[in-house]
């Protein structure tokens, strides 16, 4: 038993925790500290400032590897408790009831991550094809100096960035219709970038992978090239997985 603090990096099953061969932050080891049916994964920690992009990647890749072989509930990154007691009594027992209920709901799932962004070029070139009101806008412009076109060109951006939002919302809801019927759930998440078109999350079947592939070759399709479509997983359930822990972090 840990007699220090400890890093958690998720929640699974106690019977599915094993042996897990493999290092975690600071290069340690990650073992499980089980209560009854669960078990949370675990690793020492010296107690220091974990912001390291190097910490961060090892989180990842020890939820990541556990999700290969069994349901995770993965833990926000940073969360530090002060012993294996605490992970026990402020964690796993206080939640049981709701951890065991999400391992259930998840179990044989994983999430796929659909993200787009703009070429922004060819964006521009169709919100000026489309819109009658910012083509005519932009051809007067260009036949005034610089100095007196300013309002002007303050109305242009207002009506250029209504176009590219009003897109934005027609691409976001393209994507759902093509992917939402193959997936348990979906979730649309923020775009984070002014160049982003939609950031969605989707909950499978395992046995769907396949399909939902396919679908999101087709999609790309339907986009033409004013989107680039980024297409990552199977991942461990990040989006679908209720784990913010109500305790204090050591």
């Amino acid at each position: 038993m840990s007699q220090g603090a400890v890093y958690v990096y998720a929640v699974v099953r106690a019977a599915d925790a094993g042996s897990i061969s493999r290092t975690g932050v600071e290069g340690a080891p990650v073992r499980a500290v089980a209560d009854r049916e669960l078990a949370a994964v675990v690793s020492d920690v010296a107690g220091s400032a974990l912001a390291a992009a190097r910490e961060v990647r090892a989180h990842w890749r020890v939820v990541e590897a556990l999700s290969e072989h069994t349901t995770v509930l993965p833990v926000r990154f940073g969360t530090v408790m002060e012993d294996d007691d605490a992970v026990r009594s402020q964690v796993l027992a206080p939640n049981a009831d709701r951890f065991a209920g999400a391992l259930q709901q998840l179990a044989g799932r994983v999430q796929l991550s659909v993200k787009g962004t703009y070429v922004e070029d060819r964006l521009l070139r169709g919100v000026v094809t489309a819109s009658p009101a910012v083509a005519a806008l932009r051809e007067r412009l260009k036949n005034l100096p610089e100095n007196a076109g300013y309002y002007e060109r303050i109305r242009l951006g207002e009506l250029v960035a209504a176009e590219v939002e009003r897109q934005r919302a027609e691409d976001a809801v393209r994507a759902l219709a093509r992917l939402e019927p193959l997936a348990v759930a979906a979730r649309s998440e923020s775009v984070g970038t002014p160049d982003g078109a939609f950031n969605l999350a989707f909950l499978v079947d395992r046995a769907r992978v396949d399909d939902f592939s396919a679908a999101v070759t087709d999609l790309v399709d339907e986009l033409g090239d004013h989107v680039t479509v980024r297409y990552v997983g199977p991942l461990a359930p990040y989006s679908f997985a209720e784990t913010e822990l109500a305790t204090e972090a050591a």
